[in-house]
């Protein structure tokens, strides 16, 4: 069904915690349930979004599409993937059983075992290759990574045992820097790189940021307001911080370690 622009009627009601209230109108009017709100979402995309397992399960129960999409490619299963909540993982494990497709992928190229490969989420991974996702499945667009190689560059040491020990591929490279996991992981424990920062000051590169929302069905101003947010990004100092944010978050020496003894 095509997006309401004016409906928030989902988002409010889960705001406000009243799921009672969604789930009588489930009952009460049988289209709800694939209605489109404001920014795209069916109740079941919001339902995720907000972590309602309860919910959830009762729109699943009542026929809601575990494979709805919305613009930008994401899915209920890589919403749930991303998602750092503990309902989380019994959210993934709900719309597998449901149906929900493993291997689809969203606008970043990400399949959900390379979003919860790269999130560190190893509940959630091991769920998805139980269910048949491919471990070395390389992403379509930036370098074709693996989720090995999600793993690595964000220095997640469980996922990268997870998948090393069902069959995970240490010695694929990406197509951009011909570099193999454990190499991701040495480099990204260094922090910027400072070809990169030079080269990124010299270009001074600027987004299009209308081609790059050309695509998207969103509210006038909410794209406007994003089309902004973009323009105003820097795009060196951006890289900096994220690289130092991995250096701070990651445990990449402990993925060398690993990825280093495998290969020995």
């Amino acid at each position: 069904m095509p997006r309401k622009t004016d409906n928030t009627w989902t988002s409010d009601a889960l705001q406000r915690g009243d799921i009672a209230a969604i789930q009588q109108r489930v009952l009460d009017d049988s289209n709800y349930i694939r209605e489109r709100d404001y920014v795209g979402d069916t109740p079941l995309l919001s339902a995720i979004a907000f972590d309602n397992l309860e919910l959830v399960r009762f729109l699943l129960k009542h026929g809601a599409d575990p494979n709805v999409r919305v613009n930008d490619g994401y899915t209920c299963l890589l919403t749930a993937s991303e998602s750092d909540t503990e309902d989380s993982i019994t959210i993934v494990a709900e719309l597998i059983q449901a149906g929900a497709n493993i291997h689809t992928t969203g606008i970043n190229g990400f399949t959900p075992l390379h979003m919860a490969a790269a999130r560190g989420h190893v509940e959630k991974a091991r769920l998805l290759i139980d269910a048949g996702a491919g471990v070395n499945r390389r992403k379509d667009i930036d370098a074709s990574e693996t989720p090995l190689m999600e793993a690595a560059f964000t220095g997640q040491p469980s996922t990268v045992h997870l998948l090393l020990a069902n069959g995970a591929d240490p010695s694929m490279r990406d197509t951009v820097n011909n570099r193999t996991p454990l190499e991701i992981a040495q480099d990204a424990a260094k922090g910027p790189d400072p070809d990169v920062v030079n080269y990124l000051k010299k270009e001074n590169i600027e987004i299009d940021v209308d081609e790059l929302f050309s695509d998207m069905d969103l509210p006038s101003d909410q794209l406007e307001m994003m089309k902004q947010s973009i323009k105003n990004v820097d795009m060196t100092q951006t890289y900096i911080d994220n690289s130092n944010e991995l250096v701070k978050t990651g445990n990449h020496a402990e993925v060398i370690h690993i990825l280093t003894k495998h290969c020995e």
